[in-house]
């Protein structure tokens, strides 16, 4: 393999050597403007992703080759591919219209309502399940010649294989005679059933087929059920919540969801039934006629004609029940080329994940601008947000880049490899390693993963896989699905702790400072501090305070003086004034609630020791402060929301459910007052109360960190 570079790292943002092994589906494309690699027989363009029908790839390129796989499956369920390709099929639409028409695609499970209803094989398999049966039970059979071993007291018949066998086997003897061989055991031919014909084996392949539609249905509306009770839980929610911007958001996410009828008696009804044909279906799959058939069904849809699918009631319906199942599949036919079909699957993603995360923008109350949605490789939509203007721009890769005032804060790159979905450790390792990889800025990886997935997972993957800040080394990790409703929360929550945490951890902003007597202005003025040549503002000036700040700067100025040879001070005084009034600015824009709409909310800003400042919102009582980490010596952001400072943390779901997107640092899992770092993950109380994110490692409270549990987003 040649170690140049090769490939284009969508999370590294740059070109990177060929990977070979594990790899994460959709994290490499072709670079642009190279040309000559093929995959899977298929031709790649620039631009095309590393994407091949099949767990295993090989990548060529004139007579270079590389080789790997994805470790496992790497797409999620039909339901969720279904779900996530009608999303973005939506957003296609949407190209050029306004941002609204964006925000207004709803990024759920498509179709509720026609898959809570019963499918058309699904009626014709009730029709017919008794034939069905008959025909596993009762098989149609001929008769076909076995030679086996009987005693000779049972032996009937024989043929000259008997006389062969008996001659090469010693064993089967009973004694040796002077006349030749007294045997004790016979190989004697006999007529048994033989069920492994044609319609037979049509029959089993149907058999199995059906069964797979009936398991893939009942995950659908599993996921459908799952997705209605966190609906429900939301409503819950909203009530509790204080605020009614919270509640109005909540319920107008759900109402669309809820709106339908007897929901949960429509998803009662569909699961019993496709219970009962699953229950039905379980025993025929140790019936006679799938134990008697020695291989599936391997030829052309369209059945031959046969005396018993023409004569034979019972093959005759099962006859129609394989057109309706072939049918049904063709209605869900998937493209002939698999290259182009799951590459197809990660365009489709990233199309769903910029729906997701310009709803998540609004969610985080940014100002929406009235502007089309983002165009790939042009300057995004701009936001205004707590004084700040904010930016989101689609690279030409499908990554997305959040900026703030002009500058990356975050990189957001949709991953569609579902990296929980098979509950394989060793493999999800892999991945994750993998994915500890230095990248452009900080990054925020979003992948298709499911809660019970998850939940499955132990504690310390389970933090991993799902992290607001990032934890040991890997990027933030969000996991997103249409059937989860917590998927824009999370994402901004994600967004949030990319945007106020820059924007809250620029203080104290300091000004550089050479002209004689400007010490004195410290004095002076209780909003300013004198350190080290540097002017620091610590809390925000009223205006009248800016006013007489100006007055002082007058009194500082010196004229020219040929004689002493001393110049005019005036250029530095106007250039002192105009970054003290910058710098006044910036923390006066401190003071804007990161809840309320409001352009700049009524607060009370209160500087603290170590270049630390608490600051409340008088309109929605949210407060919003930095602290001191005792252990690695940096401040990190806090928020604190009305209704919720009682909360103790947790991991990524339960903060979903609990903190939607209102979260900075986590509480502790014990003292829901205590916050837990950012940038080390370490937690305050863990010598007073030991919980189970600090007891997964013993070490954790002597001060290491723990693999996977490392920043506040995983405690």
């Amino acid at each position: 393999m040649s170690g140049r570079d090769v490939l284009w790292d969508r999370l590294a943002g740059g070109l990177v050597p060929a990977p070979e092994g594990t790899v994460l589906l959709g994290r490499y494309q072709i670079p642009p403007g190279e040309h000559g690699f093929a995959l899977g027989g298929a031709t790649l363009a620039p631009r095309a992703y590393l994407a091949v029908g099949d767990e295993h790839w090989t990548l060529r390129r004139g007579g270079e080759r590389w080789r790997g796989d994805f470790g496992g499956a790497p797409t999620p369920e039909p339901i969720v591919m279904e779900s996530i390709a009608f999303v973005a099929a939506k957003a296609a639409e949407a190209r050029d219209a306004p941002l609204s028409t964006w925000t207004a695609i709803p990024p759920l499970v498509s179709g509720v309502t026609d898959r809570l209803a019963r499918y058309p094989l699904e009626n014709q398999l009730r029709v017919r399940f008794g034939h069905l049966k008959a025909a596993c039970h009762e098989p149609h059979a001929r008769l076909r010649t076995e030679h086996v071993l009987t005693p000779v007291s049972k032996a009937r018949r024989i043929t000259w294989r008997t006389v062969v066998h008996l001659a090469a086997h010693s064993e089967t003897w009973a004694a040796r005679r002077m006349h030749g061989v007294e045997p004790a055991r016979l190989l004697t031919p006999v007529q048994v059933a033989d069920h492994d014909l044609y319609e037979n084996r049509v029959v089993a392949t149907l058999l199995d087929r059906l069964w797979r539609h009936v398991q893939v249905r009942l995950a659908e509306i599993d996921k459908i059920d799952l997705m209605v009770r966190q609906g429900r839980d939301m409503v819950q929610q909203a009530e509790a919540r204080l605020d009614w911007r919270e509640k109005h958001r909540l319920y107008a996410f759900i109402a669309e969801l809820l709106m339908t009828e007897d929901l949960n008696g429509r998803i009662e009804q569909r699961r019993k039934e496709l219970t009962a044909l699953r229950d039905g279906l379980a025993l025929l799959l140790t019936s006679r006629l799938r134990a008697g058939v020695r291989g599936p069904y391997t030829g052309p849809p369209r059945l031959r004609p046969t005396n018993l699918f023409d004569n034979d009631v019972r093959y005759r319906n099962c006859r129609q029940l394989w057109n309706a199942e072939v049918a049904a599949r063709r209605g869900a036919e998937k493209p002939a080329d698999p290259v182009q079909a799951l590459a197809g699957w990660c365009r489709d993603f990233a199309d769903y994940s910029l729906v997701l995360v310009l709803r998540a923008l609004e969610q985080v109350a940014l100002a929406p601008p009235d502007a089309p949605g983002p165009a790939a490789g042009e300057p995004g939509p701009a936001y205004t947000y707590r004084g700040r203007q904010v930016r989101l721009d689609r690279e030409l890769d499908d990554t997305f880049s959040l900026l703030l005032d002009g500058e990356p804060v975050l990189r957001i790159v949709p991953v569609p490899h579902a990296l929980t979905a098979t509950g394989d450790l060793p493999a999800l390792d892999r991945h994750l390693d993998a994915l500890r990889t230095p990248s452009a800025g900080p990054a925020a990886v979003l992948y298709p993963g499911e809660g019970p997935e998850r939940a499955a997972l132990p504690l310390d993957r389970r933090l991993a896989v799902h992290s607001s800040w990032g934890t040991d080394g890997l990027p933030r990790m969000v996991p997103v699905s249409p059937t989860d409703l917590g998927s824009t929360a999370r994402i901004a929550r994600t967004l949030r702790s990319a945007l106020d945490a820059r924007i809250m951890l620029d203080y104290p902003v300091s000004v550089p400072c050479r002209l004689s007597g400007a010490e004195a202005l410290a004095a002076r003025f209780d909003w300013l501090v004198w350190n080290a040549g540097q002017l620091t503002v610590i809390r925000p000036p009223a205006p009248y305070e800016l006013g007489r700040l100006d007055s002082a700067l007058a009194g500082l100025r010196v004229r020219a003086d040929a004689a002493r040879r001393q110049g005019d001070n005036t250029e530095e005084l106007n250039r002192l004034r105009a970054d003290l009034h910058e710098a006044a600015d910036r923390v006066t824009r401190l003071t804007h609630c990161p809840v309320c709409p409001r352009p700049a909310a009524p607060a009370v800003f209160v500087p603290r020791d170590h270049g630390t400042y608490r600051c409340q919102c008088q309109g929605c009582s949210t407060a919003w402060e930095t602290r001191r980490c005792p252990r690695c010596e940096r401040n990190h952001p806090v928020l604190t929301v009305q209704g919720l400072a009682d909360q103790r943390g947790g991991e990524g779901d339960r903060l979903d459910e609990t903190f939607s997107q209102e979260l900075l640092a986590v509480p502790c899992w014990r003292r829901p007052r205590s916050y837990i770092c950012t940038f080390c993950g370490h937690c305050p109380e863990p010598a007073r109360e030991s919980c189970a994110r600090c007891s997964a490692d013993s070490s954790r409270c002597g001060g290491s960190r723990a693999p996977g549990l490392g920043m506040g987003g995983s405690h």
